[in-house]
């Protein structure tokens, strides 16, 4: 309670950082662990996923075919964790200055041309260019940011983030500055990947909650591990006997997309009605 007492933005109070609990999850075999802050409740709870989880059970995942066909980019999804980290003050400031919300989900790409494989790092990296590119189509969107690689099992995972690109008036821009989506994308089979994904609510000065909001991030990323199925293993192994010399970029800028152009939509149209098409990447084997 002392810390909470002595809680500024600067060190603000995070419950149960320094006791992180330990996460195991059988993914159809795949074995993920991590370590993380116990869920901080605010209005919903963390969820209960159970230790073993059929990622190959196909009634679980949602695809995009409700999407007007220019926001349709073939991918089903469905998310198996959820927390909610909050960043307080002192106990007479009842509302948090602000909050991580981390999701895990597992990701089937289901638009992936024959002949491609999420184990194949080039073909990871198309998959993961396209997807950002849908996920900002409707604009002020800038990413890849902070692209890194990570090798791990044998696998290659990637790391980015997406900022907000809308350009307000100051102090709102500071706000914004602190609004950011991360994502570490681990391939566990030919068209299925894992999307570990934070989104940042947060609070000004921007410099002391990316700092602190980028410490929680990074201590719950650097004890990811995932000890592949026996399957699994054996489709990496084919991917490296396919692509021995595949790679995928050890830094990328973020794209200059061509999105398309849009106008809002009136009574007995779409939300939005496309005045120009847009251009997404291809996906090239």
């Amino acid at each position: 309670m002392l810390k909470r007492l002595f809680a500024t933005r600067k060190r603000p109070y995070v419950p149960g950082i320094n006791r992180p609990e330990t996460i195991r999850l059988d993914l159809s075999g795949n074995i993920l662990t991590l370590q993380m802050p116990p869920h901080s409740y605010d209005g919903w709870g963390p969820s209960r996923e159970p230790p073993q989880i059929n990622i190959y059970e196909s009634y679980q995942y949602t695809d995009d075919s409700y999407q007007p066909e220019w926001r349709r980019e073939g991918i089903s999804s469905f998310k198996f964790l959820h927390r909610k980290w909050s960043f307080y003050g002192p106990p007479w400031r009842t509302q948090s200055y602000g909050t991580i919300f981390f999701n895990i989900f597992a990701c089937r790409y289901d638009a992936l041309p024959e002949g491609m494989s999420c184990f194949n790092p080039n073909h990871f990296e198309q998959i993961t260019l396209r997807n950002l590119w849908y996920s900002g189509v409707l604009g002020g969107v800038q990413a890849p940011i902070h692209w890194r690689l990570r090798q791990e099992s044998g696998a290659t995972w990637l790391y980015f983030e997406r900022h907000n690109d809308d350009l307000e008036p100051e102090p709102l821009q500071e706000l914004l500055n602190t609004l950011l989506n991360c994502h570490l994308r681990i391939p566990v089979d030919d068209r299925y990947y894992l999307d570990l994904h934070f989104s940042y609510f947060g609070y000004v000065p921007a410099e002391y909650c990316l700092t602190n909001m980028n410490a929680l991030r990074d201590a719950v990323l650097d004890s990811v591990q995932l000890e592949l199925s026996s399957s699994a293993k054996e489709r990496l192994a084919e991917a490296k006997r396919k692509w021995p010399d595949a790679r995928a970029s050890e830094h990328r800028d973020p794209e200059p997309w061509v999105f398309p152009k849009l106008r809002d939509g009136v009574e007995g149209e779409e939300s939005y009605v496309v005045l120009e098409p847009g251009r997404p990447p291809v996906l090239t084997p």
